[in-house]
């Protein structure tokens, strides 16, 4: 009699356990997708640190330096975060196959040069992209240090990589540049172009954050 009972409990544990490896099969390991799909690119630490250093006692000495227009303590590195870079980079992958959907577009991203304007601005009509980093002791003292305006960039059909706006199909062959007299008319009539182009910026300009993790 206990031999039948002992039989039927492993019955019902072995439908048991059928019927939940059914409905909750066991996840298998993607051990491919922790493998690096391809040749990482690289430089020598020494080379970082020399370039680094070229650039302090350079460019950034002369910027401290110049007599007219002096940033003491410039920015020398700044920080994006990676999700940050991924969103920014599908955002422009996105768009242009929405606009373009059977074109076989090659795109880029061109980095500009560029520093804040004072944050006595930052308040007024115009500046509203920069407006929120008022709210922050830091990121106020972000004026005149230098920072970098991240672009999207397309090969166009006359094979020349132009600057220009993914939301915008006008611009896939590029930006059209206002000469002098249309410049003139539009600073008369409104002195800013409210026009919002896909871009990035406000990364962590590095200092006036704290250089602590920096390397180089």
């Amino acid at each position: 009699m206990e031999k039948k009972h002992l039989t039927l409990i492993i019955a019902v544990l072995l439908i048991a356990f059928g019927v939940y490896a059914y409905y909750y099969p066991p996840k298998k390991t993607d051990t491919a997708s922790n493998t690096p799909s391809s040749k990482p690119s690289t430089l020598r630490y020494s080379l970082i640190q020399e370039m680094t250093n070229n650039y302090r006692q350079t460019q950034l000495k002369a910027i401290a330096n110049d007599r007219e227009n002096g940033v003491e303590n410039d920015a020398n590195s700044i920080l994006f975060d990676i999700d940050t870079l991924k969103k920014f980079i599908n955002d422009i992958e996105s768009n242009v196959k929405h606009n373009q959907p059977d074109a076989n577009n090659k795109l880029a991203i061109r980095m500009y040069y560029a520093s804040y304007p004072l944050n006595t601005k930052w308040a007024n009509p115009g500046y509203e992209n920069l407006k929120k980093l008022l709210n922050d002791d830091i990121t106020r003292l972000y004026e005149r240090k230098h920072t970098l305006i991240l672009l999207p960039v397309i090969k166009n059909t006359r094979g020349i990589y132009t600057d220009f706006n993914p939301l915008d199909i006008n611009t896939y062959e590029g930006f059209m540049k206002r000469n002098l007299k249309q410049m003139s008319y539009i600073m008369v009539r409104d002195q800013r172009d409210d026009t919002e182009v896909m871009s990035l910026n406000h990364g962590q300009i590095i200092p006036p954050a704290s250089k602590e993790g920096q390397a180089f």
